[in-house]
């Protein structure tokens, strides 16, 4: 959420575009549509911090899902250690 706050700007515009393209498309006028599409970018260079954004998120995403399986296997071998001691304890 922060990130869309911090590029407010950049999200009106896009949303702006989205609706531009959203009139193309319900008049029937798809090679309009499609133009508005390719021409967006070139428009808006402030979709590049966006994308750029979006690309960093998924990337923290990505490694906290990482980290997290490390630390479950992690867990999962103590486990199986802490067992296997009490275990032999026992005998």
């Amino acid at each position: 959420m922060l990130i869309l706050h911090e590029h407010e700007a950049a999200v009106r515009q896009a949303g702006q575009a989205l609706i531009e393209v959203g009139v193309e498309l319900a008049s029937g006028r798809i090679e309009a549509a499609l133009a508005h599409l390719l021409k967006a970018p070139q428009k808006y260079p402030e979709w590049d911090e966006l994308d750029l954004a979006t690309a960093n998120i998924a990337a923290v995403m990505r490694d906290r899902e990482g980290m997290s399986a490390v630390q479950q296997i992690l867990a999962e071998l103590a486990g199986t250690v802490i067992g296997s001691a009490l275990r032999s304890g026992l005998r």
